[in-house]
């Protein structure tokens, strides 16, 4: 599975305008920004498991989730 996604830097300094668009997306569409770590939980949630995430185009990404 194919995931194309704004990337979340675990250090919350840089990750300044994440909460920005947390609280934008939560209030717009019931959503929320996630970390790689919480893109493979929800990953192994559905039976897949995190195997790579490729910078695209700063700040998005490719996040690629495969068979467990």
């Amino acid at each position: 599975m194919l995931i194309i996604e704004r990337l979340i830097p675990c250090d919350p300094e840089q990750a300044l305008p994440a909460p920005l668009s947390d609280i934008n997306m939560l209030v717009v569409t019931g959503g929320m920004e996630r970390t790689n770590a919480e893109y493979a939980a929800l990953l192994a949630a559905a039976g897949l498991r995190l195997a790579q995430v490729t910078a695209v185009a700063p700040p998005y990404g490719v996040i690629e989730g495969v068979r467990a």
